[in-house]
């Protein structure tokens, strides 16, 4: 009987949840997806040694975690086609969202130029 079977409140609506994970996962590069396969197949046969009871417990005891961050503001500019389609075919290959990757070039950059004024 496999874990999710055994613990009430786990999805056992199977497939969907298979075929939302596959659709999402085809996103992501292929490295990232084995590595990704390969730790969940860890934890699984982690989990799979526990008793019911226990991972029960462990899940009803587990704080809940909440990771506050400031609130970001929303900037707008202006770029040209060809460099934005560069910056979302190099996001794709990182397996993040491309505005994601522009603010974090913006905040390396920003760190760079702050350290070079101090020195």
């Amino acid at each position: 009987m496999a874990l999710r079977d055994r613990v009430s409140n786990v999805v056992n609506d199977q497939k969907s949840v298979y075929e939302e994970s596959k659709r999402q996962m085809s996103k992501i590069p292929s490295s990232t997806r084995n590595r990704l396969r390969q730790e969940a197949q860890e934890w699984d046969t982690a989990v799979a040694g526990e008793s019911p009871e226990l991972v029960q417990s462990l899940i009803e005891d587990a704080d809940f975690f909440e990771a506050r961050r400031p609130v970001r503001q929303l900037v707008s500019l202006r770029m040209e086609p060809l460099d934005i389609a560069m910056i979302k075919r190099l996001a794709r290959r990182k397996g993040i969202p491309y505005t994601q990757l522009m603010a974090m070039w913006l905040h390396e950059r920003i760190e760079k130029e702050k350290t070079a004024q101090h020195s």
